[in-house]
């Protein structure tokens, strides 16, 4: 389905294993066939805040790209740049303005709705919250009825092809099931979809599915200690 990239050198992808956004990248550079220098920081040590790093990327964040000296980061804009200098055609990422627009969309409501709440729940957890309240959990859900209706009627979240989009949604949800398991009753277009990624990217569960228990179990254990603080 898709062509190995053959290069000369390898590109430098700073990341954190059990990171949504490292993987979703990573997903995307095995799609494509393309070989990444991987360097893992240690983020709960605090590497990421001192030099080299810091001094490449001001943010501080995983997954940070550095293909010869060019430096981008956030995994969206890096599959964006990936897919349009490495990819052998525009599937992964259309060219057409109207299908690249809805692509665009679907990145940003990835990185702006659903990971924001990831980000939010794990947060709670890390600075000693007892449990996930409410009314964190109530916003996953609506946005997961947002995907739903995005998904009404098309088998992918831009058309008939699987996409980067699709690629970082995905890798999104499993870790936000954690919170808020999707439910057969209210999203079975989310569940066919997601099934329909896992048939389209054979090594799709390989490269998520014990990472994410391993996040799980991670936030579930600094949980269980929370709640032994009195």
């Amino acid at each position: 389905m898709f062509t190995v990239t053959r290069m000369s050198y390898k590109l430098v992808l700073y990341s954190l294993d059990i990171s949504p956004p490292v993987r979703a990248v990573k997903v995307l550079a095995r799609l494509i066939g393309l070989e990444l220098e991987i360097r893992d920081l240690d983020m709960f040590g605090g590497e990421h805040l001192k030099e080299p790093f810091s001094k490449i990327n001001p943010e501080r964040i995983v997954p940070t790209l550095d293909d010869k000296g060019f430096i981008v980061w956030d995994s969206h804009a890096i599959c964006m740049y990936l897919a349009d200098k490495y990819a052998k055609d525009d599937k992964l990422y259309p060219k057409d303005l109207q299908l690249r627009a809805r692509c665009n969309q679907r990145l940003f409501f990835d990185a702006a709705s659903l990971f924001v709440r990831l980000r939010d729940c794990s947060l709670h957890i890390y600075q000693g919250g007892k449990e996930i309240p409410q009314d964190k959990i109530d916003p996953i859900y609506a946005a997961f009825d947002i995907l739903e209706a995005f998904l009404s009627s098309d088998p992918f979240l831009v058309g008939q092809n699987l996409t980067i989009a699709d690629i970082s949604v995905a890798v999104t949800i499993l870790p936000l099931e954690i919170y808020a398991p999707l439910k057969a009753d209210k999203h079975p277009k989310i569940l066919a979809w997601l099934n329909r990624v896992r048939q389209t990217i054979p090594f799709f569960d390989e490269m998520n599915v014990s990472l994410t228990k391993e996040y799980r179990d991670m936030l579930m254990g600094i949980l269980e200690k929370n709640k032994q603080i009195a």
